[in-house]
């Protein structure tokens, strides 16, 4: 088994050391936990003991094992893409997912934020463009959640 109690960088930080990749893949959930059991997709049994506020990324390093790099991964999840046309709608949308405290990640192709029957209603009704797709909850995000981010590296 393996014990990570620090992350050792990510994949492009720590390129050349490593030959291969053993990706553990973990939801938004998990990658926001400090402390959770996994299984790499090659079957290494991984227990991950952070620092408590510790955010896990995807590409952060979790151990190196020989020349195979265990990598953590996020998970698809069932997301909406929220598209506002304008910048009012974008103002409108981001406004409301932040009253509703949701998690929120930016793309080149709008926000991110978990799919949910409510959000959805709400969306619909102030006319706001979404679509629902299963990809990893990965981008930039702001605010008290990036905050607690440790270890430095651009996304």
């Amino acid at each position: 088994m393996t014990i990570v109690t620090a992350v050792l960088g990510t994949v492009e930080s720590l390129c050349g050391r490593f030959e291969s990749e053993d990706p553990v893949l973990l939801s938004s959930e998990e990658r926001a936990s400090a402390h959770l059991a996994a299984r790499s997709q090659a079957g290494r049994e991984v227990r991950i003991s952070l620092p408590r506020g510790t955010e896990i990324n995807d590409g952060d390093v979790l151990a190196l094992d020989g020349t195979t790099a265990v990598v953590a991964r996020a998970a698809p999840e069932a997301l909406y893409v929220v598209n506002p046309g304008d910048a009012f709608t974008w103002g409108v949308a981001g406004y409301q997912l932040g009253n509703l405290h949701r998690p929120v990640r930016f793309s080149d192709d709008g926000m991110l934020t978990p799919a949910d029957p409510m959000v959805a209603d709400l969306l619909a009704r102030l006319g706001i463009a979404f679509e629902e797709r299963t990809m990893p909850f990965v981008g930039r995000r702001y605010g008290a959640h990036g905050a607690h981010h440790h270890h430095h590296h651009d996304h």
